[in-house]
């Protein structure tokens, strides 16, 4: 009976039901899609740097800190019989580095040099262009950021000087055959690719290497002396930290739709308790009790959820679905943030657990806000409510 009640006076209330659930469904649609952005950026981030820096997994010379660079002059380590077999099988990939100056256009630029086989296809890493010479030089290969910064353009030869493990310093003349267009930006900005085989040359450092990446899951087992192994959430654990700062202004907003929803619900409720005061005493003098008429009411608050809901979801789709396929484009400047993830558009994934959430916390604060509004009831006399009063 309670069921039939609330659907009654909900489909009583004509347009006023309609605003209430039109109010609820913008917000389901905004919740939805805000999760679902976040959640797609994230999923864009981790793919493109697993495609093309972490692969399966990594292991890191110990005293090695991507973030400081006072450590990147002693990061280097022999790369032990196992590594190396995993190498030559075509199953890991390594990678030297080392401070360096490069001279562009007669003038002077710290920078960090990095050596990667040329011959690897475990990364989508454009390494194949680092084989042999270019008309005598030494081919190198930066990414977009690196060449506006430099002003450096395709064909251009530059001198790198680089300090050995002996303490002195080496040349080379690099020429450069790419300008690689790479999502990730820690691949780029303030770096110049060689040949592995060529670096460690130069540095005097045969079979050394700063980090070690790998295809197949069974190497992370592996004791590695002098290197540590990094595992996914290590390596993402950034994500985490942009993630803590972007959820303060998420929930912001957040706040700000569930306000407006709930402010809506908690209205029409309460001006239904002071609208519908013969009612409830009729209600009251038939013998339902007050417990069972704040359930009512409780219900309709919980029916315009639901409604409200559903309305989102069939507005929504047509938008949802134009991001699952043509994606979000992220406005000019973003990948300038030298962060993975901003430089194509994100196309939206929406995994169930965007719409358990969103859908719960809609359910859950409006049945809270309906049934404080319903409280009124408690305190009304039968007989009063009766005659108006």
């Amino acid at each position: 009976m309670l069921f039939k009640l609330a659907l009654r006076n909900i489909f009583g209330n004509g347009w006023r039901s309609l605003i209430n659930m039109i109010i609820i469904a913008i917000m389901v649609i905004g919740m939805i899609w805000m999760e679902a952005m976040y959640y797609s950026w994230i999923a864009l981030a981790k793919t493109q740097q697993k495609e093309w820096e972490y692969a399966a997994g990594m292991f890191r010379v110990e005293s090695y800190d991507p973030f400081d660079a006072f450590s990147w002059k002693e990061s280097q380590a022999p790369i032990s019989p196992e590594l190396m077999q995993a190498i030559n099988e075509g199953k890991a990939v390594p990678t030297l580095l080392s401070p360096a100056v490069i001279y562009p256009r007669q003038s002077m630029l710290p920078t960090l040099v990095k050596g990667i086989p040329a011959g690897q296809n475990l990364l989508k890493f454009p390494s194949g262009k680092l084989a042999g010479e270019a008309e005598g030089y030494v081919p190198a290969i930066v990414g977009t950021a690196m060449a506006k910064s430099t002003q450096l353009e395709e064909g251009e030869v530059f001198t790198l000087r680089v300090k050995d493990s002996q303490g002195a310093f080496n040349t080379l003349d690099l020429k450069l055959v790419e300008i690689m267009q790479t999502p990730v930006p820690t691949l780029d900005i303030g770096t110049v690719w060689i040949d592995l085989q060529r670096l460690q040359e130069l540095k005097l450092q045969p079979d050394m290497a700063s980090t070690v990446v790998f295809n197949d899951p069974v190497l992370a087992r592996l004791s590695v002396p002098g290197f540590k192994y990094i595992s996914e959430k290590e390596f993402f654990s950034w994500l985490g930290e942009i993630m803590k700062t972007e959820n303060m202004s998420k929930y912001m907003i957040y706040g700000l739709l569930m306000f407006l929803a709930m402010l809506a619900i908690f209205d029409a409720q309460a001006l239904a308790v002071f609208k519908r005061r013969k009612e409830i005493g009729t209600l009251a003098a038939l013998g339902m009790t007050k417990g069972r008429i704040i359930r009512l009411f409780t219900l309709e608050g919980t029916f315009y959820s639901l409604f409200g809901i559903v309305l989102g979801l069939i507005l929504g789709f047509p938008l949802f679905r134009y991001f699952a396929v043509k994606g979000y484009v992220l406005p000019e400047g973003y990948d300038d943030f030298g962060i993975a993830g901003f430089s194509e558009p994100v196309i939206y994934q929406y995994p169930i657990e965007i719409f358990i959430n969103v859908i719960g916390w809609i359910m859950l604060i409006t049945i809270i806000v309906s049934w404080f509004a319903a409280r009124r009831i408690s305190s009304l006399s039968p007989v009063d409510a009766l005659r108006g009063k």
